[in-house]
């Protein structure tokens, strides 16, 4: 039996449901309560919001953590799906339902006619568990590289009040260990980012997930790919990253999400840190015969920055070959920081 939670409107045995009223959905107390609760009680989660409401991105990264799926209520009453805009005629059609043959909201008719972008990240780096470690200047660092302003605000949940400061969040992600509770810090840009800490066998593992808004969404990906490559470069020169990823994405104004057609978020660069690069037994001359390497750091002790910026080949299918060429195998088990933390 289920334990209801409070800031739920509606449950079964299988999901739970929060109503969010406003146009602009923040992760509040109540909505990160009630995600915390649909996981651990092992419900899928629902948002249900009005059709031109927009997510922050806050709420869209812990959407994702939780596995999430979005309902958007039309005002005529008709219910879509808030990511493929097809209509539902029950909440189970959000994971039950794949046709097409239904209605559409009409946001998904087209494209944006000015699509915005962000470069998104995914940085996982270890620290020595000692009295000297501080957390947030991983996230500072990657923010600034990638043309971010300077995080100026944090919190662990929104509307974001504090100071950023990493003394203090160094301070929150202690009380919290072995894991802390999720923290968020935004800039005056738009830029937003999660941060995570566990200790691990090895010291602590600062997880750092979030993204940059670049304004325009590129016309071509030259310059972007160079901008994820430097950034992860310089993540790798002055952190031990495990691995870290930088992707460019499709948003909204402010880097909200709203419901209506977005391009596919695609894969720009990937780095391996030391660590990585000996647990995946990589080979970086051998690596380089078949994709756009360069080997970082010392011979003895490399890192592996990786490019996907072939205009030929897409994306994905780049980011795909490479994972096979590593093997799948041995990457599950050298990133396996789920069991790691």
């Amino acid at each position: 039996m289920h334990i209801v939670h409070p800031v739920a409107d509606e449950w079964d045995d299988e999901y739970t449901v929060f109503v969010a009223s406003g146009r602009s959905v923040l992760l509040s107390e109540p909505l990160a309560a009630f995600l915390d609760h649909a996981t651990t009680e092992h419900l899928r989660p629902v948002l249900v919001t009005s059709a031109d409401a927009r997510l922050s991105p806050f709420v869209s990264l812990a959407m994702r953590r939780a596995a999430g799926h979005w309902a958007v209520r039309h005002q005529d009453g008709r219910v879509f799906d808030g990511l493929s805009g097809y209509r539902i005629d029950s909440f189970a059609d959000l994971w039950q339902r794949s046709g097409t043959d239904r209605d559409r909201l009409e946001t998904f008719a087209g494209s944006a006619p000015e699509p915005r972008g962000v470069l998104m990240f995914d940085v996982f780096a270890h620290q020595r568990a000692a009295a000297d470690t501080r957390i947030g200047a991983l996230a500072a660092s990657v923010v600034g590289s990638l043309g971010g302003q300077p995080l100026d605000v944090w919190g662990l949940h929104e509307p974001l009040v504090e100071a950023w400061d990493t003394a203090a969040l160094t301070e929150t992600a202690r009380r919290g260990m072995p894991a802390s509770e999720l923290m968020h810090a935004r800039g005056p840009d738009g830029s937003f980012v999660d941060v995570a800490v566990a200790r691990t066998r090895r010291g602590v593992l600062e997880q750092v997930k979030g993204g940059v808004p670049v304004g325009a969404y590129p016309r071509t990906i030259g310059g972007v790919v160079a901008q994820a490559s430097a950034t992860l470069a310089a993540v790798a020169d002055g952190f031990q990253p495990t691995i870290g990823f930088v992707s460019l994405a499709e948003t909204d104004e402010g880097a909200t999400q709203g419901a209506s057609a977005k391009r596919l978020e695609v894969p720009l660069a990937v780095v391996i840190g030391p660590r990585g690069v000996h647990d995946l037994r990589v080979d970086p001359a051998r690596l380089a015969e078949r994709h756009d390497v360069t080997v970082l750091g010392r011979k003895r002790l490399p890192s592996v920055l990786v490019r996907f910026s072939n205009p030929d080949v897409g994306l994905w299918a780049q980011l795909v070959a490479f994972a096979h060429d590593l093997g799948y195998d041995r990457i599950a088990a050298a990133t396996g920081l789920d069991r790691e933390v």
